[in-house]
């Protein structure tokens, strides 16, 4: 009898045979996009989360693959910086379950929480009731007020109950905005983490008192294709008045201190 041989060598080529959002956008949308696909599959294969993460990847919803592919690129990138996963999807406050948490050694684990606010949440409810959000992420000559401070508090106070007052404790941003976080500077961050005025929203700044004081640090993270390739940029903002148990490790600051942009 001949032999039988499995032609789908490729983890990519399956999920795009399988995927229910196949024909809803173009991703992946070129060579470079397609081929950190295949290395994101790979990540996970190798850590035996393919198929945890399989049905998130093969949804209809475009929002919910595009929210898994961030968090294993997350876990990719701080992998990659030397933060191997130590427990996938960990218990955090109230029974809460996290993304994952990485190792800081001789720290203890680092639970990282991903959020990652898309630019369907900007769409006006005329725009929702139009059918806005089943087109394309961007139409020719189209504008729209935003508040890139805004979305990080938010992510910030739908992540915190999550946040145990006994481990270190980090906050990913890993937005699909229109326009990245990344892209405004440091103005946002300083805005809505460290002013002490109460100019935005009538709130200080969230990291200038002790009310989010279980919460270690935030960080910013983009995956962008540009006329040097794919990168990804990690931007980290320790939080002062973090309590010592929820403190980020200083081997992790000194690193993303040093650290922000890797080529995956």
């Amino acid at each position: 009898m001949a032999a039988k041989y499995d032609t789908e060598a490729l983890l990519s080529e399956r999920l795009l045979r399988e995927a229910g959002w196949k024909g809803q956008d173009a991703y992946p949308s070129d060579a470079v996009w397609y081929a950190e696909l295949e290395g994101l599959l790979a990540f996970v294969q190798a850590r035996n989360r393919l198929a945890s993460f399989w049905p998130r990847l093969t949804t209809e919803r475009t929002q919910e693959r595009d929210d898994a592919l961030q968090e294993i690129r997350v876990a990719r990138f701080l992998t990659a910086n030397g933060f191997p996963i130590a427990q996938w999807e960990p218990f955090g406050n109230g029974n809460f379950i996290g993304e994952f948490s990485v190792q800081a050694l001789p720290a203890a684990p680092v639970f990282v929480e991903i959020k990652s606010p898309g630019w369907d949440g900007e769409l006006t409810p005329e725009e929702r009731a139009s059918g806005r959000a089943k087109q394309e992420k961007y139409l020719d000559l189209e504008g729209r007020a935003v508040g890139p401070a805004q979305k990080i508090r938010m992510s910030v106070r739908k992540a915190y109950p999550k946040f145990l007052p006994s481990q270190p404790n980090l906050l990913v941003i890993a937005d699909d905005l229109f326009v990245p976080l990344l892209n405004w500077g440091d103005v946002p961050v300083q805005q809505a983490l460290f002013h002490t005025s109460t100019i935005l929203d009538g709130e200080q700044g969230y990291f200038v008192t002790s009310r989010f004081e279980n919460l270690g640090g935030a960080a910013l993270f983009k995956a962008e294709l540009s006329g040097k390739g794919l990168h990804y940029d990690f931007a980290l903002y320790p939080n002062p008045l973090a309590r010592p148990e929820t403190s980020l490790p200083k081997t992790f600051v000194d690193m993303f201190q040093r650290t922000r942009t890797a080529h995956p």
